[in-house]
C-alpha cells in the first residue's frame, strides 16, 4: 500500500470533505492564501549548530504554489477563512502589499 497525499476524506453522516489534521498541525495559512512552515530540525541538537544556522532555523519559510494548491484542497472552508487573534505575531504577513500587483491601500486621514 502506497501513501496518497492528495486523498480527500469525506464525513460519513453529511458527506462533507474533512480536513487533513497533519496539514493543520504543520502549516499555517495566511489570509491571502499563502502557506508557511517552520524549518525541519529547528529543535534538534542545537548545541552543535552555529549561530547563523540557529537564526535560519528560527525563521519561517513560504510553501510554493503547487504545495499551496494541494493544501487548499486538503482543508475545508473553515481553515480558508481569515482568522483574527489578539496580538497575532503573523499580523504584518497577512497583507500582500509589497508587490506592484497588490497596491497599498491609502490610510484614512484623521484631522
Amino acid at each position: 500500500v502506497e501513501q496518497v497525499r492528495t486523498k480527500v476524506r469525506y464525513s460519513i453522516r453529511k458527506g462533507k470533505p474533512k480536513s487533513s489534521h497533519a496539514i493543520i498541525d504543520r502549516f499555517y495559512r495566511l489570509n491571502w492564501g499563502g502557506w508557511i512552515r517552520t524549518r525541519a530540525g529547528r529543535h534538534k541538537k542545537m548545541w552543535k549548530k552555529n549561530p547563523e544556522r540557529k537564526h535560519r532555523l528560527r525563521q519561517h519559510v513560504f510553501c510554493n504554489k503547487t504545495q499551496s494548491k494541494l493544501f487548499d484542497k486538503l482543508v475545508d472552508d473553515f481553515w480558508k477563512r481569515p482568522k483574527y487573534y489578539v496580538n497575532d505575531p503573523y499580523e504584518p504577513y497577512h497583507k500582500r502589499e509589497n508587490l506592484e500587483y497588490f497596491p497599498q491601500k491609502d490610510k484614512p486621514f484623521w484631522p
